[in-house]
């Protein structure tokens, strides 16, 4: 046979077993496969006029089996050695991609050598030539390569693209940096280079070289948008908050109709929690496009959040016309009805949730709104229909269920449907901590006490459980030793929280330590204001002799939570 069945044979060869031609992404077998893959090439040289001898042919099969083997290095020499008997470029592709594949680095560089040799106007062969230079610690012989693929389209961002992702690839960004600035070096006018340059620094962590790159970068091109956001990115890694903002600041006064940036400070403000500035941004933002659904979504959320109930329905109802964000825009609307005490409204729009990741929340809103109204046995009605239709929040649905129930004055059937609960999920912690409660509610200290050990001995450090068990037995019981030991437990681990600041007031003043007690109860009212708190720093006040103060703890507790029943028991007791 001549050289036209040779080119056939190994043309359906290298299409078989062309895994490889994405550098270094799959298995050299894997593609053929599922003869899918096919090769990229850029050029069509003349094939050299190679006769098929047997022999040859014994060759090609081997190297094929070989590769079909996974057996790489045995593959890539007999490849490499095709390519030097035949002169055929396709075998050069085959033997560089196999060692690239396998990081044979030697045999890589040598075979992509003979590949750009044999066929040097094949992306690919330059592409895989700078690949094993790299690799090779060899940057200076990569560059003519890396010149030779930008030079047709120089300054190109999809070429400057392509060869980013190819050193990406290859993940030694420290090399990558090596060679881009030998390319810099002698094109000093291509802002791609720097921008990549840029992303190689931040990547290998060298932070005040990204910083120059940048600088260059927007000195030829102040508008470059992609690197003012690296520039962002810098500061902000090096903890440069401020500085991030008030440059993203003065980058959208530049560029004041480029919506990209001005999306990119919009967010920005959000993460600084700096809201209405974000609102202000957005707002400008959305005069810059066409109506944008996710930004119509966002600034309903963020009104939302500020509880801008008017401005936060304006924008909801404008995204809830597209199909895309209906279901979140109606969840919203939604919480904004329930804000608005409109419990009929808000359920109108829970309803009109039909999907989407929000279907569960909305339902479980309507199940808690209808108990709400005392409507209870209608809300566990809809709770039976969502154990078949969500079945994944089935422990979710029974805590709902219990607190509705114990919500509603019925802690008997709260605790049944608790401990069906947990028959279905033994030993949960959420589950045991709400049947503590609930059990507390009916004065049942065995269950409570049972649980909250239960809760103890799966997670000894669990704060909630060492807390309400200290403040119970503090409380209830004349067991203050114990309850003092569980109460310190959870202090060590949360010492601001204004919940158990105030237990471990409250078990010192029951171990008749008043003076310690009024420290902590003090520190907990000053945390955070709350009616059972302030009742009880007025009680130790007042049995410390401190009277007319704990009148006005007790009276200014009741301007914030009037008629509250706690405190105007405490008040009745001590004669008030």
């Amino acid at each position: 046979m001549r050289n036209a069945t040779l080119s056939v044979l190994a043309g359906i060869l290298c299409l078989g077993i062309s895994a490889c031609s994405t550098v270094g992404m799959r298995a050299p077998g894997a593609a053929s496969e599922t003869g899918s893959a096919a090769i990229s090439s850029a050029s069509t040289p003349d094939f050299p006029p190679v006769e098929l001898s047997g022999e040859l042919l014994y060759q090609i099969l081997e190297a094929e089996i070989a590769l079909q083997r996974r057996h790489y290095d045995v593959a890539g020499e007999r490849y490499l050695e095709l390519t030097e008997e035949t002169r055929d470029p396709r075998f050069a592709e085959m033997a560089t991609k196999v060692a690239i594949f396998s990081r044979d680095d030697v045999h890589a560089l040598q075979a992509a050598r003979l590949w750009v040799e044999l066929d040097p106007s094949h992306i690919e062969a330059r592409q895989m030539m700078v690949v094993a230079s790299i690799r090779a610690g060899d940057p200076d012989a990569a560059l003519p390569h890396l010149e030779a693929l930008l030079a047709p389209r120089n300054d190109g961002d999809d070429a400057f693209k392509l060869v980013a992702s190819l050193l990406n690839r290859d993940g030694d960004v420290v090399a990558a940096m090596g060679l881009l600035e030998r390319y810099i070096a002698g094109h000093g006018d291509n802002r791609m280079a720097y921008f990549n340059y840029a992303q190689f620094a931040i990547r290998a962590g060298q932070l005040d070289k990204a910083e120059e790159a940048i600088d260059r970068c927007l000195a030829l091109d102040p508008g470059a948008i992609d690197a003012i956001g690296l520039r962002v990115q810098v500061l902000q890694q090096q903890k440069r908050e401020e500085e991030a903002l008030d440059f993203m600041a003065e980058s959208t006064r530049r560029f004041p109709g480029d919506a990209r940036l001005g999306l990119m400070y919009a967010r920005m403000l959000v993460d600084a929690k700096r809201l209405e500035d974000a609102i202000t941004q957005y707002e400008r933002v959305l005069g810059l496009v066409d109506p944008n659904t996710d930004i119509l979504l966002t600034l309903g959320m963020i009104n939302l959040q500020l509880n801008h109930l008017g401005e936060a329905e304006k924008y909801l109802l404008q995204a809830a016309q597209d199909e895309s964000a209906g279901n979140d825009a109606q969840f919203y609307l939604g919480l904004i009805e329930e804000g608005r005490n409109d419990p009929e409204a808000a359920m109108t729009h829970y309803s009109a949730v039909r999907g989407g990741n929000l279907y569960p929340e909305a339902r479980i809103r309507i199940v808690v709104l209808l108990a709400g109204e005392g409507r209870v046995d209608e809300a566990r009605d809809q709770l039976r229909v969502l154990h078949a239709q969500i079945p994944d929040q089935q422990k979710r649905l029974y805590q709902v269920e219990g607190e509705i129930l114990r919500g509603a004055g019925r802690s008997e059937e709260s605790m049944q449907v608790l401990g069906a609960a947990l028959e279905a999920f033994p030993g949960d912690i959420d589950l045991l901590y709400q049947r503590a409660i609930t059990a507390d509610a009916l004065g049942r200290m065995d269950v409570f006490e049972d649980d909250l050990r239960a809760i103890l001995a799966r997670d000894p450090d669990n704060v909630d459980a060492l807390n309400t068990l200290g403040y119970t037995l503090a409380d209830r019981t004349d067991r203050f030793e114990e309850a003092y030991v569980y109460i310190q437990r959870a202090l060590a681990q949360s010492p601001q929280s204004n919940a158990i600041l105030d237990s471990m007031g409250w078990v010192l003043y029951r171990l008749g330590n008043h003076k310690e007690a009024l420290k902590y109860l003090r520190r907990s009212l000053e945390i955070k204001q709350d009616h059972e708190v302030a009742a009880h720093l007025g009680e130790v006040l007042w049995v410390s002799g401190e009277r007319q103060e704990a009148i006005n703890v007790w009276e200014q507790a009741l301007e914030l939570f009037p008629d509250d029943k706690l405190l105007l028991d405490v008040m009745k007791r001590f004669g008030q």
